[in-house]
């Protein structure tokens, strides 16, 4: 796979990415680094912006700050896959709880015993239900 060097600086308000090999374009904001060297360097050479490999090195005022930039992005994505996860099983346990209710109604209980069943408010039971139902 081609991978090319990308060196980020920051010049007056912008974010300059030099792509060794291709040349320079600049960003605004920080977050949109990733996708827009993707599409320069994907406009400048007919490739597919998955196609191709990316070595960031972040720079600011001389100082190589690549590292301690890496670390974090890393740890931002790390943390992000694991909210991601976990809002997943989240919507697994409510469709569940869902179900729950639902079968301990159609069994005849109460919403009020269906809401001591899963572990939630009579009230909070009814709202469930009665957002099922629209």
């Amino acid at each position: 796979m081609t991978s090319y060097d990308v060196t980020v600086t920051r010049d007056d308000n912008l974010w300059i990415a030099v792509v060794d090999g291709v040349g320079a374009t600049d960003i605004e904001h920080f977050s949109d680094l990733d996708v827009e060297v993707r599409d320069y360097v994907a406009g400048m050479t007919d490739a597919e912006p998955d196609d191709f490999g990316i070595h960031w090195r972040y720079e600011v005022n001389g100082r190589d700050v690549t590292d301690a930039l890496s670390r974090f992005m890393a740890a931002e994505r790390a943390l992000r896959d694991v909210m991601e996860a976990e809002a997943a099983k989240a919507a697994e346990r409510d469709a569940a709880r869902l179900d729950a209710i639902n079968a301990v109604r159609s069994a005849g209980l109460s919403q009020r015993v269906a809401a001591d069943v899963v572990g939630l408010s009579h009230q909070r039971v009814h709202q469930l239900v009665n957002s099922q139902a629209k």
